[in-house]
């Protein structure tokens, strides 16, 4: 995975949210590790904060995949 500057991000709470609930809607959770599987899960859950690198990691899978 690539590093990502966590400073570069300037998204509000609310947007971090809008953006993993639809990263998440698009994944096909078939070909995901047991891992990044329990963590989309997670990210699921709309009542989760989604840190700055939660959203990136979220976004590594999304292209991962």
């Amino acid at each position: 995975m690539s590093y990502h500057d966590l400073s570069d991000c300037t998204l509000t709470d609310y947007e971090r949210r809008e953006e993993a609930t639809r990263i998440c809607r698009g994944l096909d959770m078939d070909p995901l590790s047991d891992t990044e599987n329990a963590f989309v899960r997670k990210m699921w859950d709309e009542r989760v904060p989604v840190s700055v690198k939660q959203l990136f990691w979220l976004r590594d899978i999304n292209t991962k995949y």
